[in-house]
């Protein structure tokens, strides 16, 4: 590789650097022991040193958002492959899930934590741990879109859309899908409904979130977490109706 190529290369880095450690800060909340911040971050360097490597200056996406994808999907790739969590912990979690279902179905509104932690005879802590657990059991990596009709992975770049090309959303028919969504969205307790704006669209980390609404982080990710369960549940019972 010639001296200008790694000089490139290196200034690439530099410039998506603060994105980078945005990113590993925003998923490292409770990261198992053998995974530190640092460990996201030279993950996301790979993602990135990827990008560049696989962008096609011909498909109508900018190197930017293409990097950012791939600088993300690094890092949740690296949480999951360190298989942290037990086949008790998620049955815990499929059971709590299950019970913030169930007696929402029953009372036609969202259940309490306490009805959950009664039901499943649990204490709050153990019910708030295995809340925690939700957001990284939850984590999708960006590349995991499915795979074709020969059995192999769509790559990310073409499931970023042309903005010349048909919307994908309307030729799979998924407006109704996201509209669904959203009105769950708005139908989550105005706490839950706060964290799920702050994070997702406008990127606060779980650490800025508990600043702006008072809660420590850790109270933070249990509200994520319990959030993600109820979307999933309500989602699912759209989709199979």
């Amino acid at each position: 590789m010639s001296n200008n190529k790694e000089m490139d290369r290196e200034q690439i880095v530099q410039q998506f650097l603060p994105r980078i450690k945005y990113y590993a800060n925003k998923y490292s909340f409770g990261l198992p022991p053998e995974l530190s911040t640092e460990d996201l971050i030279s993950a996301g360097i790979v993602g990135l040193l990827e990008a560049v490597e696989r962008f096609d200056s011909t498909k109508n996406t900018s190197i930017s958002t293409f990097a950012d994808f791939r600088i993300r999907g690094a890092m949740i790739d690296e949480i999951r492959s360190m298989q942290w969590a037990s086949k008790d912990a998620r049955k815990r979690l499929e059971d709590v899930r299950n019970t913030y279902s169930a007696i929402e179905k029953e009372n036609k509104r969202p259940a309490t934590d306490e009805e959950v932690a009664k039901k499943l005879n649990m204490s709050y802590e153990d019910l708030y741990k295995t809340l925690s657990v939700a957001n990284k059991m939850n984590l999708l990596s960006l590349d995991d879109f499915g795979i074709d009709s020969n059995g192999n992975k769509f790559d990310i770049l073409e499931m970023i859309p042309d903005k010349q090309a048909v919307d994908i959303i309307e030729q799979l028919n998924l407006k109704e899908i996201k509209q669904a969504l959203g009105r769950f969205i708005d139908e989550l307790p105005e706490t839950e409904r706060m964290i799920i704006s702050l994070y997702y669209y406008d990127e606060l980390t779980l650490k800025e979130i508990g600043k702006v609404l008072k809660l420590s982080e850790s109270r933070i990710c249990q509200l994520h977490g319990k959030s993600i369960l109820i979307l999933k549940n309500k989602l699912e019972d759209f989709l199979n109706k």
